[in-house]
């Protein structure tokens, strides 16, 4: 057989395979004696038969893991993903181009360009927005503490510049400050109201304080969709506090900012419109395979005053869409991300997206009523853009009892395969968290989790 015979039998193998998703475990890990075959199969001078090669892979490489598309896998964030999004992978993939800029790929740089002033549009930018897209947030979060850093600090000032977020934010933003050169010590959390939201006050006051000791502050890190919660930070105060003090305001919506397709949520993103720069991952909430995201800026001079070697551009505005990708960015080779992204919404359309956004949303609504019907639990926090959390509690036990038992609650949930339930920590306690996005998730399945759990909870 030759090679594209290969291929060919593999995607029909696949889809019998995955036929049904729904009878398969959520999630495998590797057996002790595949993890050792495995590790131990050296690479030979003369090369193994690629059919046996393929076995492997098939056998006892790829069945080991969480399958994220599954309707029961409410541990993380990435829904499943569009069929329609793998052949747009696909194709990408054959053609193999590099990504990096106009001359070696026209096409998709068209494509991509035309894609962003869309997406940034949508985030309420003028002509003057721009962006690119990264492999994911990390990336994205990183890119724009690059740019607020250069935009805003000179080289002299970086050792006293001093940066903003969330106690809930993520650790992406944690290790793209490091990067930029801020410190732990110059990285201030700020404290979060009684639903886990920046306070505004607070930030002000602490911005003030800094600036009273001769400190630097140059960027604020709001979230639009914990990973913990599902929370919208109050993007149009803490913009109001950012202009009012000269900061870049970013606003880390690798999750939540696919809420601006909704058709009945996008309101709770009201305010970041005024941000500097916005992370999306595509790869998240808008069913997109690995890797897809996209930093969004309102000002294109700011990525080019970092990432450009050719001044130019920077008095050239009217070319903007024919900027290369090299100037935008971090990398040079580089896939065509976006062209997946483009081809699943120029054949669904965004009625259909916006749709299945809001299912996600309803959904978690669903799992909560389900909670509150059930004596065992009790909500911690609500739902909140397609996240809830929640835990088992008795009363006369101890918060450390308590911890414990609902982390035996999900490690019981996890060891069966049905479905996949990880905890959290929120203000000292281990809750019970369900992301539920998935367009595919029934009603059926969450009463059957919620019920699977409650039997676990009645054994302690």
């Amino acid at each position: 057989m030759e090679i594209k015979d290969y291929m060919k039998q593999f995607i029909d193998d696949y889809y019998e395979e995955n036929e049904d998703l729904r009878s398969k475990k959520t999630i495998e890990l590797i057996e002790h004696n595949d993890f050792s075959e495995l590790s131990e199969l050296d690479i030979l001078s003369t090369g193994r038969n690629v059919e046996d090669m393929i076995q492997v892979l098939q056998e006892k490489v790829y069945p080991n893991r969480l399958i994220g598309e599954h309707p029961r896998n409410f541990a993380f964030i990435p829904a499943p993903i569009e069929e329609i999004s793998k052949l747009g992978d696909l194709i990408n993939l054959m053609h193999n181009p590099n990504a990096c800029g106009w001359y070696p790929s026209s096409g998709t740089a068209t494509i991509e360009h035309s894609l962003i002033n869309w997406l940034c549009q949508q985030a309420g930018y003028t002509e003057d927005g721009t962006g690119i897209f990264v492999s994911g947030g990390s990336t994205a979060n990183l890119t724009a503490a690059i740019a607020a850093r250069d935009g805003l600090l000179t080289p002299e000032e970086i050792p006293f510049g001093v940066a903003y977020i969330s106690n809930q934010a993520h650790h992406s933003i944690n290790k793209a400050l490091h990067v930029v050169g801020i410190p732990e010590s110059r990285i201030r959390r700020i404290k979060t109201d009684a639903l886990l939201k920046i306070d505004p006050i607070a930030l002000e006051e602490q911005i003030k304080l800094d600036k009273e000791k001769g400190l630097k502050p140059f960027i604020i890190m709001a979230t639009a969709g914990t990973t913990n919660a599902g929370v919208i930070d109050p993007l149009a105060e803490i913009a109001d506090v950012a202009k009012r003090n000269q900061v870049w305001f970013h606003v880390d919506g690798a999750f939540g900012a696919s809420l601006l397709l909704s058709k009945s949520y996008s309101h709770l993103l009201k305010g970041i419109e005024e941000a500097d720069s916005i992370t999306w991952d595509a790869h998240k909430w808008l069913f997109q395979t690995y890797s897809c995201a996209m930093l969004l800026v309102k000002h294109r001079s700011s990525l080019l005053n970092s990432f450009s070697e050719q001044p130019e551009y920077l008095e050239d505005a009217h070319q903007a869409d024919r900027t290369d990708f090299w100037d935008l960015g971090i990398e040079l080779s580089r896939p065509a991300r976006g062209v997946k992204l483009w081809l699943t919404l120029q054949t669904l359309g965004t009625e259909k997206i916006g749709e299945q956004i809001d299912a996600g949303v309803k959904l978690a609504e669903f799992t909560q009523s389900v909670i509150e019907g059930n004596p065992l639990f009790e909500v911690i926090t609500p739902a909140q853009a397609g996240i809830i959390n929640f835990r088992y509690q008795k009363e006369g036990l101890d918060t450390e009892t308590l911890n414990h038992i609902n982390t035996k609650i999900s490690e019981k949930m996890i060891a069966t395969g049905f479905s996949q339930v990880i905890t959290t920590k929120l203000n000292g306690m281990v809750v019970l968290r369900m992301c539920t996005i998935s367009p595919n998730t029934t009603h059926q399945d969450i009463e059957e989790t919620i019920e699977r759990l409650s039997d676990f909870a009645k054994d302690n």
